[in-house]
């Protein structure tokens, strides 16, 4: 069965404010439609916990104060202490493409976890494409995802694929909008062919 897929996508600056020819750089974000209810479990879970922290620390007050603390009254200390980290570190999670004109494009995978997200960039000169790929998903899914075709940056004589939008795979219509805009950007409305030349790997031809 399809997910339902609720996610909803952003330009900056918008297309409106933004006339095409003057356009140098563009920033597609992905995310959920609502992350109203995840900021309200995290701030009401944030306050609790601090809550909680607070209160620990008044009632050994006195035994901080003297010295005379315990193994256990650190150990719980540090584990409220790694609570209210990872609470901190909680976001709404989020994936972007920037495509920058004759420069290339960032990649941002913001995961719900702060010290889990990851960025990537790649030049426009390692660039082959950006493509439309049909693939498959979980449990047989058929789903569509746009990825960035690059050359090899080795020995091997095959060419490394990096999806983007890895976190949220969305629709197709909204890959379609990402990559009429992104491909006009960085490449103009010229078709791009590529062809495999005998000793000297991929090259473009008119």
């Amino acid at each position: 069965m399809s997910s339902p897929k609720n996610y909803k996508l952003e330009i900056v600056p918008p297309l409106h404010a933004s006339p095409k020819e003057s356009r140098n750089l563009l920033k597609f974000t992905v995310k959920h439609h609502s992350t109203t209810k995840l900021l309200v479990i995290k701030y009401l879970s944030l306050v609790i916990a601090l809550g909680s922290f607070i209160t620990y620390i008044a009632y050994h007050s006195e035994k901080i104060r003297d010295g005379r603390l315990e193994l256990a009254n650190y150990l719980a200390i540090t584990g409220q202490i790694i609570i209210v980290t990872l609470l901190c570190s909680l976001q709404p999670p989020e994936d972007s493409i920037t495509v920058m004109k004759g420069i290339g494009i960032q990649l941002n995978s913001r995961k719900m976890w702060r010290f889990q997200s990851s960025n990537a960039f790649v030049p426009i000169n390692s660039m082959i494409d950006l493509v439309i790929h049909e693939g498959f998903h979980d449990y047989g899914q058929v789903i569509f995802y746009l990825c960035v075709l690059t050359k090899a940056s080795g020995t091997a004589d095959e060419n490394s694929i990096t999806v983007v939008f890895p976190e949220f795979l969305p629709r197709k219509d909204i890959l379609l909008t990402v990559w009429t805009l992104s491909r006009e950007l960085l490449f103009g409305s010229t078709q791009r062919y590529w062809r495999r030349v005998p000793g000297q790997g991929l090259k473009q031809v008119n």
